[in-house]
């Protein structure tokens, strides 16, 4: 089986994929973590280019703009074909960013909270600015590895399920596997 590298452009990053993709595609898997969306860029470039493994970037969009999400993955997707043509690579964006997927189970962030449950306004928050609303429902100061370990060390196998169902995670779970093979 080949191994595949998956870059991010943080540690927070690469904690939450680690922490919700499947074992079987986590053994095929080796993670490069950026220091930025920029520093994530040129590491995918340098390891097609020199590995000529396939390679997935993972970035966090920063928006929920469709139009601007659409121009970002065709140029992103573009960089990357460019720096290797021929390896298999890929670029998926978090949409806003990767914190959406840990706010896909509100009734497991209401309950890690402590909180009965979110109004409409609140989820709609959350949708538009994951990594905001758990600084607010968790009263941190800042978003952090001390409250983001607390959030994945708690993590159940539903909620799990749930995020795994979410488009991001299945077409890295699918690129990862059709790679393998």
């Amino acid at each position: 089986m080949k191994k595949a590298y998956l870059i991010t452009e943080g540690k927070h990053e690469a904690d939450i994929l680690r922490a919700v993709l499947p074992d079987e595609i986590l053994r095929l898997t080796e993670f490069i973590v950026g220091d930025g969306r920029y520093s994530a860029q040129s590491l995918a470039h340098s390891v097609l280019a020199m590995e000529q493994v396939p390679a997935v970037l993972v970035l966090n969009a920063d928006t929920s703009d469709s139009a601007s999400v659409r121009e970002q993955l065709e140029l992103l997707r573009y960089s990357i074909i460019q720096a290797s043509p021929g390896t298999e690579s890929e670029v998926f964006l978090a949409v806003p960013e990767i914190e959406i997927l840990l706010v896909q189970d509100m009734d497991f962030i209401a309950q890690l909270a402590e909180k009965k449950e979110f109004s409409e306004l609140e989820r709609e928050f959350a949708r538009l600015n994951p990594k905001k609303f758990l600084v607010m429902v968790f009263g941190n100061e800042s978003y952090d590895g001390t409250m983001l370990q607390r959030i994945l060390d708690r993590l159940d196998k539903e909620t799990i399920r749930t995020i795994r169902n979410t488009p991001l995670i299945e077409q890295l779970n699918d690129f990862m596997t059709s790679t393998a093979n």
